[in-house]
């Protein structure tokens, strides 16, 4: 009999997910896929493979096993339209969680997260774009080309300003999957709540799912995509990169380089990195500016009252400012 997904964590991205993608693996009555994203049902290149490669990434389950999915391109369904036509087509009974957080911050994180997957797949280390750029483009006509910005896996996302604007539209999206999923279906998660509070946070879940939250590890201290790291390795990478090519212009310097050991190259670039607070050129994204937060509250701002009424939440904190 062919798996399919009981669940999918539907995002938004830079809302936790692969955190929590993370905790519900350690529970043992849940299979969750791998890879953790699969994009199934947005992008049109993925689903062509057809619904049997979708339910092989499931077929390891065993029966007593939950299956789910966690591919935060499914909060992106008014750029991808297709994604929830296909989804109730193919699992119309799945339960969806929905994970939100202040939707100005997740624009900012998401827009931070687009560089970091640049600088990984590229190892250019340069900061070619800034967020006003994403934002503002007709402001922008010497902006760097998609190719200086996006990497090389992320050339199914749309260069347009919505790519970093609608991942905040909740209510947009809530009201899409409810015109075909059922309200007892979504489960909405406070990102801030799943970070202060994880163990009622994963106990709602898991009473959501069906499942026995005392079969969770009691210590889930996990946390992924943390920004910080990434910038430490930036810093190392790129101090690197700049060491190496002053050395090659030195006499000898290029043969030296190649006679010293790769260990002892790497314990000198701790060192001077470390000893001499070296941080890469544009290794960190300016914040912010007040004129993209001003804009991007205005945006957002009925998105929230409309939210807030829905949700029975009280969202001060994401209305500063209004």
């Amino acid at each position: 009999m062919k798996r399919l997904p009981d669940f999918i964590i539907i995002g938004a991205a830079k809302c936790g997910t692969t955190t929590l993608y993370k905790k519900l693996t350690m529970h043992p009555d849940v299979f969750m896929s791998t890879p953790k994203e699969p994009e199934f049902f947005a992008r049109d290149d993925i689903y062509l493979k057809g619904l049997d490669w979708y339910s092989d990434l499931f077929s390891s389950a065993t029966g007593n096993q939950i299956c789910g999915e966690a591919s935060t391109l499914y909060s992106l369904a008014t750029l991808f339209p297709d994604i929830i036509p296909r989804m109730h087509s193919a699992v119309p009974q799945t339960k969806l969680i929905y994970v939100l957080r202040n939707p100005v911050e997740r624009c900012f994180s998401y827009y931070v997260q687009l560089v970091k997957n640049y600088r990984k797949n590229t190892r250019d280390f340069k900061l070619h774009r800034t967020f006003d750029e994403c934002l503002f483009p007709e402001r922008y006509p010497k902006r760097c080309d998609r190719k200086q910005f996006f990497a090389g896996f992320d050339n199914h996302l749309p260069d347009t300003p919505e790519l970093m604007i609608d991942g905040s539209r909740y209510m947009t999206h809530i009201k899409n999957y409810l015109s075909a999923f059922d309200r007892k279906q979504l489960l909405l998660i406070d990102f801030q709540e799943l970070i202060d509070d994880s163990d009622t946070v994963m106990a709602t879940i898991c009473n959501f799912l069906a499942l026995d939250s005392q079969k969770l590890p009691s210590n889930m201290d996990v946390k992924e995509n943390i920004s910080s790291a990434h910038y430490a390795r930036a810093d190392k990478e790129s101090t690197r990169q700049r060491l190496l090519a002053l050395g090659k212009k030195l006499p000898y310097g290029q043969k030296l380089i190649q006679m010293v050991p790769k260990t002892m190259k790497k314990q000198f670039l701790d060192w001077y990195t470390t000893t001499f607070k070296i941080k890469a050129k544009d290794s960190r994204p300016p914040k912010m500016s007040q004129e993209a937060e001003t804009f991007l509250r205005h945006t957002f701002q009925d998105e929230i009252l409309e939210l807030e009424k829905f949700w029975q939440r009280d969202l001060t904190t994401w209305k500063q400012h209004f």
